[in-house]
């Protein structure tokens, strides 16, 4: 069985101390897993994980993804925040094992046959044993966010850079340093700590065309972003100081545009597109440095011509990809072999893929 497993939804505040425990439990289950007969029906079982944070917009349940092309068959699952606040070696490796059940019990028993399941699950849980006996000599910590105040003490918002990373500080206000453990009585104490909704993603089809409408907060402002789908859009900025004013301005914004026939489009009914290229064997740290640097561009093109997003990548068995979801697969597809012939990255394909 070949298995991998990253760290790809993350903040900065996070990242290290993640990374430790996800790659230690995911070599140690590589090494137990090549032992075992290969997948039936899959070559590779990427595991993905994000990070259920509590400053940011509660995640969704995780699931799962098959490249036919690849034959890797990605599966996701969100590792709680709160196992790294200490030093609780034991702690963390549950957390990454718990995330590792959870991501598999969304892969269809089409793609994993019974046996393939139990024998992971056996391995997930002789990993995790094995782990937590053996913490590394020198555990990586969270890092502090940084909640930014006005002068009368409310809390405009919550970032994962020190204050020294910015170009300027605003007048009147203030930033508090927050550690880890700090982070949820600080949350109860501002009740408009996280907005309600801090994105909108609106379609509607007009004419023969695709329109998109969409809004999402930016610093002290709302941005709101239409178009035509596939097309660079127009954009506006609302002054909305504070979250409480965010959540009412991107209300605003979605009631308006749903009086005007605009719509989400389910989760489910998005289309899996996926960029790739060949490689040899497993990939270098360049090619890596690459995918990571192809997402943020398909994460750039998706974006701002309202096709959808960029939704993670993967690396080796003889490829790299990236792994978008669209509205509307023949256009995105369209815009983004456009957009890759005139990049760096003219030499990777465009495929629809089922998820």
């Amino acid at each position: 069985m070949l298995t991998t497993m990253r760290l790809t939804f993350m903040s900065e505040d996070v990242k290290e101390a993640m990374d430790q425990t996800v790659d230690a439990f995911g070599v140690s289950l590589a090494h137990l897993a090549e032992h075992e007969p290969r997948f039936e029906k899959i070559s590779e079982l990427a595991f993905c994980f994000g990070v259920a944070h509590p400053v940011l917009q509660p995640p969704g349940k995780g699931g799962a993804s098959y490249s036919r092309d690849s034959g890797i068959l990605f599966t996701q699952a969100y590792l709680d925040h709160d196992a790294w606040i200490g030093d609780r070696w034991g702690d963390r490796v549950r957390a990454v094992a718990e995330a590792a059940e959870v991501a598999l019990s969304s892969v269809h028993k089409t793609r994993l046959t019974s046996e393939e399941r139990s024998t992971l699950l056996r391995l997930i849980e002789n990993v995790a044993e094995r782990l937590a006996a053996s913490p590394p000599g020198h555990r990586l910590s969270l890092k502090p966010v940084y909640a930014s105040e006005d002068k009368f003490g409310q809390k405009l918002s919550i970032g994962f850079q020190p204050p020294g990373a910015f170009a300027s500080v605003v007048a009147n206000q203030r930033t508090v340093e927050l550690q880890p453990e700090e982070i949820h009585a600080y949350l109860k104490r501002h009740d408009d700590a996280v907005p309600a909704t801090q994105m909108v993603k609106l379609y509607k089809r007009h004419d023969g065309w695709l329109l998109y409408r969409e809004a999402w907060i930016d610093g002290e402002n709302v941005v709101e972003h239409v178009g035509v789908y596939g097309e660079l859009g127009l954009t506006s900025q609302h002054a909305a100081s504070g979250a409480v004013r965010q959540r009412e301005v991107i209300n605003a914004i979605a009631a308006e545009a749903k009086a005007d026939g605009f719509n989400a489009v389910p989760e489910a009914r998005l289309v899996g597109l996926l960029v790739s290229k060949e490689i040899p064997g497993a990939g270098t740290k360049n090619d890596l440095r690459r995918r990571h640097a192809l997402e943020d561009f398909l994460n750039e093109v998706t974006g701002w011509r309202g096709l959808g997003h960029c939704d993670g990548g993967s690396i080796g068995s003889g490829s790299m990809e990236a792994f978008c979801l669209v509205v509307d697969y023949k256009i995105a597809a369209e815009v983004i072999e456009r957009e890759l012939a005139s990049s760096q990255f003219n030499d990777f394909i465009v495929r629809r893929v089922s998820r």
